[in-house]
């Protein structure tokens, strides 16, 4: 599959989304032996329980016995610039994939980035200016 069906069915995931508070968000995760799982944003009334697509699709992916992500898009529609994957996924990514893994990001108006997970964890992980 490549970069821009990995956003683009990233986009479709995003329809099963369960959002009470944030905006959609879908993912594509393809594992290294070709196979593409699916994951979708789910939110609750209490926000601890809330899981992330990315999350998620690394999930069904493991259950069905993929082991090795290799490249991820991300759909989500958010007001301004690009969506940035939750922290707690690029921690489960940072454990289960090789290094130079480049996360996809889109936010639907055409414009599609990669990421390395290397950069995004830094900016996770770097203290907040301002």
């Amino acid at each position: 599959m490549d970069d821009r069906n990995l956003v683009a069915v990233a986009e479709q995931a995003a329809a099963t989304s369960r959002v009470l508070r944030g905006s959609l968000e879908g993912a594509t995760v393809k594992f290294d032996d070709g196979r593409v799982f699916l994951g979708c944003r789910l939110e609750f009334a209490d926000p601890a329980l809330d899981q992330d697509a990315i999350s998620n699709a690394l999930a069904a992916g493991r259950v069905e016995g993929a082991y090795r992500p290799v490249r991820i898009g991300l759909y989500s529609p958010v007001a301004e610039g690009l969506p940035r994957p939750a922290a707690a996924a690029l921690r489960r990514l940072a454990e289960l994939a090789e290094p130079g893994l480049e996360v996809l990001v889109s936010a639907g108006t055409g414009e599609r980035r990669a990421f390395t997970l290397e950069d995004l964890l830094r900016e996770v992980d770097s203290p907040a200016q301002g």
